[in-house]
């Protein structure tokens, strides 16, 4: 095990590369509406972001996410902005974990049968929501906010 190199590509696998850990996926990105994060945790109570949502903040790209209750709440509890205003994001108050997804699945749907033009109007909309969120991610407003999280924590000890 610890000769490896990572990550490990298994024989016959197909789609993207398992590199979760870096930004790739450049070319597919650009031909996308939106990111669909499939968060780690996506069933049960605990609120956990990975990598995994931040990805699209970082490529600057709309998202939706597939993980637990209030994840986009969690979120925006952070001085991030999600897309309310341009899709129903209502899926993230369900309790139960198989109709969140389902009413996630549903927006998708929505979205996917909507036409060119419609799609690209959504995109240009969702602008200024994506410099937000990578401006605060990368110019401080984050890490302020992770810091004085971590502070309190610490002196609470």
């Amino acid at each position: 095990f610890t000769q490896q190199t990572f990550p490990i590509e298994f024989p016959n696998e197909t789609g993207a590369p398992m590199h979760s850990y870096q930004l790739s996926l450049f070319d597919e990105c650009a031909e996308s509406l939106l990111y669909l994060v499939t968060e780690t945790v996506a069933t049960g109570r605990r609120l956990h972001l990975t990598e995994k949502t931040f990805k699209p903040i970082c490529l600057r790209m709309p998202f939706m996410i597939v993980g637990t209750r209030g994840s986009l709440k969690y979120l925006r509890s952070y001085g991030f902005k999600t897309f309310g205003d341009l899709w129903d994001e209502s899926y993230d108050d369900e309790i139960h974990d198989d109709q969140r997804i389902e009413k996630l699945a549903f927006t998708l749907k929505a979205l996917d049968l909507l036409p060119a033009e419609e799609k690209q109007r959504i995109f240009a909309l969702a602008e200024e929501v994506c410099e937000h969120n990578y401006n605060h991610f990368y110019n401080g407003g984050f890490e302020s906010i992770l810091w004085a999280e971590l502070t309190g924590m610490i002196n609470e000890f």
